[in-house]
């Protein structure tokens, strides 16, 4: 495959599906998605027109458009984080580069709040605010009001304004009416804000994380703060106690924050933890009407469900890995053999070919085939979606019945493509690839979230159903590129894999 056409049809691709995500979602009523809309319309549109104008490069052009749609919002995140563990002065320097790279006036506001925020002192800070103020549009000057309250730490100032001034919150600010009916008390209020909100909200944690918290659902926030790789550690203690604290366990929770070594903190994390040993969060269980305990009770069984997805790491998902190894491990033979796209060297490694299945018995190709790999972008992409998706399904199903729908219907997919062959509906082709046995997982962890889905028909599982389709598209672009792939072997693939996924169930 020609890396030119790789390189966009990746990218563009990517732009495609997560357009549609946001579409599904709803996430484009979220304010200033509309430039992150058109932002990737522009990737797409460089690709179409590379292809006619520069054909020797427009694949690297396109993923060039992609970086730089995305650098600007990484260096945000990671301007966050630095803020979260209390290194401001790194978060500023952060949000700079970001500003720098799309000089628009949403970054260039955000470089200038993060740089208030880096001054020494609180009185510093404010009047940092006040000269940012002056120049700022009326959501940015909103934000900036929110901030200065926050400093002072006037949680029902929070509370006031907001009620004053229903103006719509840019980015994150759903964080701080969040934070400060919590901090206030205001319960039942605090969940209708957070369930009103939920559809603009992407895939941030830290919302309802702070929903889960201020209500007391301890076991959910102890599933929920390993997934949320923001949060430094003293940030995750302190959530953890305003839980027990909400959960009427003081005496654990002043433990807990009094165990926070106080020399290893910076002036801000050290505020913090005092604020809440200080002033402690109330029991929740007596302000929380039976609907708002109801739909906490939905939240929270949906995070224990769910936790475990977002934290696949190597030691929970060792046949992924193993996998992954393997098919790069062949490869590397392919290549020291001669050129990994000879078809002659790929028949004489045990790919696919049909008549040799069939006349001379050879069946043993039906499961060497799926650990070849026709060039280096063949091999990415597969291995890619297998990272993607073997972890998830292994981590739900278990690696016992995951290690069952990779292989059978791996096998089923060849099996396929052999049988249609046979029958005269597609042409014999020398095929290779680990794609069938990943559109099987694909297939199997489709019909759980569609499951899940059509149970609850809640936005969380929409999301993760759409990021399913997301990785289908993007998997369904890049190999029908591939000459030596089979879409027939796709297709059979994916159902052989939703059959199996119903047959085995869940782990």
């Amino acid at each position: 495959m020609d890396l030119q056409i790789f390189l966009a049809l990746s990218a563009a691709s990517f732009a495609a599906v997560v357009i549609g995500q946001m579409v599904i979602n709803e996430t484009h009523r979220v304010p200033g998605s509309g430039r992150m809309f058109a932002l990737l319309s522009v990737v797409i549109l460089v690709a179409a027109a590379g292809y006619w104008l520069v054909p020797d490069i427009y694949g690297f052009l396109t993923v060039l458009a992609l970086a730089l749609v995305y650098a600007p919002g990484l260096l945000m995140l990671r301007a966050s984080r630095e803020m979260l563990a209390g290194r401001s002065t790194e978060a500023a320097r952060f949000a700079r580069f970001a500003s720098l790279l799309r000089p628009d006036r949403d970054n260039r506001f955000s470089a200038g709040l993060f740089a208030a925020l880096a001054e020494p002192t609180p009185q510093r800070r404010i009047d940092a605010m006040a000269g940012l103020k002056a120049r700022a549009t009326p959501p940015q000057a909103l934000m900036v009001e929110l901030q200065t309250l926050r400093q002072r730490n006037d949680w029902p100032g929070v509370v006031e304004f907001l009620r004053a001034n229903p103006v719509p919150l840019p980015g994150d600010g759903i964080n701080f009416p969040i934070r400060a009916l919590g901090e206030t008390g205001q319960l039942d209020a605090l969940v209708q804000t957070y369930l009103g909100h939920r559809t603009t909200l992407g895939r941030t944690q830290l919302p309802i994380l702070m929903v889960l918290s201020f209500c007391g659902r301890v076991a959910a926030v102890d599933a929920l703060l390993p997934t949320i790789r923001l949060l430094p550690p003293v940030s995750k203690t302190f959530w953890y106690a305003t839980a027990l604290q909400a959960a009427g366990r003081f005496d654990e929770a002043r433990r807990r924050l009094e165990s926070v070594d106080q020399s290893s903190l910076t002036d801000i994390q050290r505020e913090m933890i005092i604020s809440r040993l200080e002033r402690p969060v109330v029991d929740a269980a007596p302000l929380l009407s039976p609907g708002a305990a109801y739909q906490l009770d939905l939240m929270a069984a949906r995070v224990r469900r769910d936790a475990p997805l977002r934290r696949p790491d190597w030691r929970r998902t060792p046949l992924t890995y193993v996998l992954i190894m393997a098919n790069c491990l062949m490869f590397a033979v392919e290549v020291s053999r001669g050129d990994s796209q000879d078809t002659v060297n790929l028949v004489d490694l045990g790919a696919l070919w049909p008549p040799y299945v069939v006349d001379q018995h050879e069946w043993w190709r039906l499961v060497s085939a799926m650990f070849l790999h026709a060039g280096p972008e063949h091999l990415i992409s597969n291995m890619f979606a297998l990272w993607v998706l073997g972890r998830f399904v292994e981590i739900g199903m278990g690696t016992w019945r995951m290690a069952v729908v990779y292989a059978v219907g791996g096998l089923i997919s060849m099996a396929g493509v052999v049988g249609l062959t046979e029958a005269g509906l597609s042409e014999p082709n020398v095929l290779v690839g680990a794609s069938g046995a990943i559109f099987a997982l694909l297939g199997a962890i489709a019909l759980q979230r569609l499951t899940d889905f059509l149970a609850t028909r809640t936005i969380a599982d929409r999301r993760n159903l759409t990021m399913v389709g997301m990785v289908l598209v993007l998997q369904a672009a890049i190999d029908l590129a591939l000459p030596q792939i089979s879409f027939a072997a796709h297709l059979i693939g994916l159902l052989a894999g939703a059959a199996l996924g119903w047959v085995l169930g869940r782990k």
